[in-house]
């Protein structure tokens, strides 16, 4: 990377070109390409793009209910939507929350440890508002939170919670549950400071006050179905899963369906003559021994062999063959 000179060095560099002197330039010294620098391990990304590209499709489903439900909870419109999932440090995130804001610590199982359910002042003031009859014109945002407002949140919480584990649904069953509510930052340590986690970042925009809502995942939390969080093995193993289902629906299905049954014999020549002048009692000579299998057909399709007999007072025919539908080889490219 380029050298970046200082104020003082660009000012000294202006003052020597407008009195027009001579200069001597230094050359720079160039750093020797193979030298090895320090690199942290730690620092290195532990959630895969699969990851985070599922993890985006299970939010923005949870971003539409959301929308969907504070709409009609607080009877005004209301947008929600993903503005970026990415990954951080768990201290990165401590570092940057406010004082005073509403913290969930919630459980995810099957999910290890603890997430959390960061909701900024903004909007649970104007959420509180809103339910207590209010304009949601919210003053003083920095003043701390109430046990009532707290005991208000909490119910809300609850339910879009509820909105999270039908989110993700799709991909793992999961029940998220309340574990307590903290309004600093300094309560919530769920997990080490130098921790990866992946931050959901939603904006929400309720009436006229927009803020975010932050949902904080670890990454030790995700490892127990952290190949389920990769699409192409979701498809799979839902393709799988499902197999049985949908093959028993399907013979229940065609189970009731009615199909013609016909014995034939092998097929003989006549001229239309002959089957003109055919008449009640003439006997029509066929070529097929006695010794030879009759065809089962299905509709048009041969589908059996067999030979006919008799059960009880009836015709009958006993299956010796299944046919299998001849397929033909395809040309040589």
């Amino acid at each position: 990377m380029a050298n970046i000179l200082s104020q003082n060095e660009i000012d000294e560099l202006l003052s020597v070109l407008t009195s027009g002197k001579d200069t001597q330039v230094e050359e720079l010294s160039v750093d020797d390409p193979k030298t090895a620098k320090p690199y942290d391990f730690r620092t290195a990304n532990k959630f895969s793009k699969e990851q985070i590209r599922t993890l985006h499709f299970i939010y923005d489903n949870y971003a539409s209910r959301l929308s969907t439900y504070f709409s009609g909870t607080l009877r005004t419109l209301c947008e929600v939507e993903v503005l970026s999932i990415e990954e951080q440090s768990f201290s990165e995130l401590s570092n940057s929350m406010p004082t005073p804001v509403v913290v969930s610590i919630i459980n995810m199982p099957p999910l290890q440890g603890s997430c959390l359910f960061v909701i900024s002042s903004a909007i649970s003031y104007e959420i509180i508002s809103r339910l207590l009859g209010g304009t949601g014109e919210v003053q003083a945002l920095d003043k701390m939170f109430t046990e009532i407002e707290l005991s208000i949140m909490e119910r809300i919480i609850k339910k879009v919670l509820a909105l999270m584990s039908e989110a993700w649904e799709r991909i793992n069953k999961i029940s998220v549950q309340l574990d307590r509510i903290e309004t600093s930052s300094q309560y919530v340590q769920i997990v080490s400071a130098n921790e990866p986690i992946a931050i959901i970042t939603m904006n929400v925009k309720i009436g006229s006050v927009s803020d975010i809502i932050n949902i904080c995942i670890p990454n030790v939390a995700v490892q127990p179905i952290a190949k389920k969080l990769v699409m192409k093995t979701w498809y799979a193993e839902q393709d799988f899963s499902k197999k049985g289902v949908y093959t028993n629906e399907l013979k229940q299905g065609l189970s009731g369906v009615t199909l013609s049954l016909r014995t034939v014999f092998n097929e003989i020549e006549a001229t239309v003559k002959d089957i003109l002048g055919t008449q009640v009692g003439d006997v029509v000579k066929i070529d097929h021994n006695i010794h030879t299998p009759v065809t089962v057909m299905i509709e048009h399709i041969p589908k059996f062999k067999g030979f006919i007999g008799m059960q009880g007072s009836s015709y009958a025919v006993r299956v010796t063959d299944i046919l299998k539908e001849d397929t033909e080889d395809e040309p040589d490219v």
